[in-house]
Order: C-alpha cells, then structure tokens, then sequence
C-alpha cells in the first residue's frame, strides 16, 4: 500500500514541476513580447524594428503589441500590492506607465509587416502567474 502512495505522490510532484514549467516560461515571453527599459533607440521606426528583433513578424506579422518601459519591479509589482483585481484573472496597475503601442498599418498580416507608433501614459492590465506577469491584455485603459 505505501508504494501505491509513493507513487501518487511521485505523480503529484512531477505534475506540479511541468505545471510551475509552464506558467515560468510565459515570463520570459512577456519580457520578450512586452518589456523595453530603457525604451531602445532606433535608427528607423522603433516599433518596425522592435517587433522583428523580438520576434513578433515571423511567420505572421503580430496586428498590436505594447512595450512598457519601466522597471521590472515596477511592473512585476503590479501583480501584487501595486495593482487592484480588474475583471477575470487581471490585475490593474495603481499609477500609469509609460508604454508604446504598436498597431500594424494595413490589414494583411504577411511580412514585410509595418507598424505605427504611439506613446503615451497609461495603466497597464496584466495576468499574473505565481507572482509574475505573464501576459498584457492589449487595449485596456
């Protein structure tokens, strides 16, 4: 009887290991996908060249992407005391952060993929796993 429990537990922990895996590997896609600090300076369009070094226009171009320049901190404080529950699973950051959107120009998603620009203050609206942010809920606030 105590193998049958050994190896339910066994089970238990090796499910918990893939499952804390999972949601681990959505943060270093946020940073990728939304983290710029400080905002990168670009000899072209900051947002053309910021989706394709990070990999948003391949195989299709990504139609709207947010880069929040602040700290990681910063943002990551924002699942916990620095931010309010907003809907389903999101939370709302307190104060606004600076955050540049890009929004592809035209309607085809086929590269060569061109975006427009727009920077400003804003809240940012993010889904947290374990404490980290692992999403951007694009066109929030």
């Amino acid at each position: 009887v105590q193998h049958s429990h050994l190896a339910l537990l066994l089970v238990f922990l090796l499910a918990t290991i893939l499952i804390l895996g999972i949601f681990a590997a959505d943060y270093p896609t946020f940073l990728r996908q939304h983290y710029d600090n400080p905002k990168s300076n670009m000899r072209k369009s900051y947002c053309n060249a910021m989706m394709q070094s990070r990999e948003m226009t391949n195989p299709n171009c990504k139609p709207l992407n947010s880069f929040i320049h602040d700290t990681k901190n910063r943002i990551t404080a924002v699942c916990g005391s620095k931010g309010i529950p907003f809907g389903n699973r999101l939370r709302r950051s307190w104060r606004q952060f600076r955050v540049t959107i890009c929004r592809m120009r035209g309607s085809s998603i086929l590269p060569p993929c061109e975006y427009r620009e727009n920077t400003s203050p804003r809240y940012i609206v993010i889904a947290c796993e374990n404490g980290l942010p692992v999403h951007y809920e694009e066109g929030q606030i």
